[in-house]
């Protein structure tokens, strides 16, 4: 059996996730614990019950790395590890904690900064996104060019979900002619901007400038990166610059995990998003989320047999 750890992305959070397992695991208290003290703010206060802090992109960054931690942490204890680890978009830093690139603290206060910038470069843009469902990417790629403005596919979520990001008026003509050439369906993201594309250039540069003084160690383990779609080579900084203005390559990601011979993929953070993705390019491998005690306890069962 050979495992792949997938952290979910951001999007996917809602208040009281991880409550139980705080409630159950010490090390998981701890772990908030600490997490208040870092940050300056009751983590779990906010996570259990501050719906519109936790959906502010300031916190939800943070908030959803401790998640990711803390699951970490009891899959540990209960002696569960994984070969590969990947992440979508911001999930990647899960990916990235898990390979031992950085230690909890420098991932909080990384994902802080960045929740920060990637704010405030929201306030300089008008920029949308817009799923694209029941369309491949080829067929999307030439809506895009031939529609007059800025946009590019920012998700490649699965086959026939793409997500899309732009100016707003081209995001919303490149919808339209979508549904016009076969699209099933076109829906407006709810983000606060474009995410994935050139329009976040203020993000990533002055993410580029904070991270040069911050120790970023080589993957322990074998990881995938969002920005290639396939295995990382060099330069884990580069990449977490690169990746808040490149595409997410999530389903090529899992088409060469599938290729080293991955059968079983485990999705970690709130909602069982990927597995969705993860179905649609193939259903005859095992797939198992750990959101809550439920989940990890039928996922603790699946993996003993």
């Amino acid at each position: 059996m050979s495992r792949v750890f997938m952290f979910s992305g951001q999007g996917s959070q809602y208040v009281g996730m991880c409550q139980d397992l705080y409630n159950e695991y010490d090390s998981v208290k701890a772990l908030f614990h600490e997490a208040s003290t870092i940050l300056g703010y009751d983590t779990a206060k906010m996570m259990f019950h501050e719906e519109e802090k936790l959906n502010n992109t300031l916190y939800t960054q943070p908030l959803m790395f401790l998640m990711y931690a803390s699951i970490l942490e009891v899959l540990k204890e209960k002696g569960i590890q994984s070969e590969y680890s990947i992440g979508l978009s911001l999930g990647e830093y899960g990916a990235l904690y898990d390979a031992n690139c950085f230690d909890f603290k420098t991932g909080l206060k990384i994902l802080e900064k960045r929740g920060l910038y990637m704010a405030e470069a929201c306030t300089k843009t008008t920029g949308k996104m817009s799923a694209i469902l029941g369309m491949e990417a080829e067929a999307l790629l030439n809506v895009i060019h031939d529609v007059d403005g800025y946009s590019k596919i920012a998700n490649y979520n699965t086959y026939g979900q793409l997500v899309i990001s732009g100016e707003e008026s081209t995001v919303l003509k490149v919808n339209e002619i979508a549904l016009n050439n076969g699209a099933k369906r076109a829906i407006m993201l709810n983000t606060s901007g474009p995410f994935h594309t050139d329009l976040m250039r203020y993000a990533s540069d002055r993410f580029s400038d904070y991270l040069k003084d911050i120790e970023i160690r080589e993957p322990k383990k074998k990881i995938l990166i969002n920005t290639t779609g396939d295995f990382y080579q060099e330069d884990v900084k580069d990449n977490m610059v690169k990746q808040i203005t490149s595409s997410v390559m999530f389903y090529q990601m899992i088409e060469k995990l599938l290729v080293e011979g991955v059968d079983t993929f485990i999705e970690i953070g709130p909602k069982k998003t990927l597995n969705s993705f993860v179905k649609k390019i193939n259903r005859q491998v095992t797939i198992l989320n750990i959101e809550d005690i439920g989940s990890l306890e039928k996922t603790l069962l699946k993996l003993e047999e």
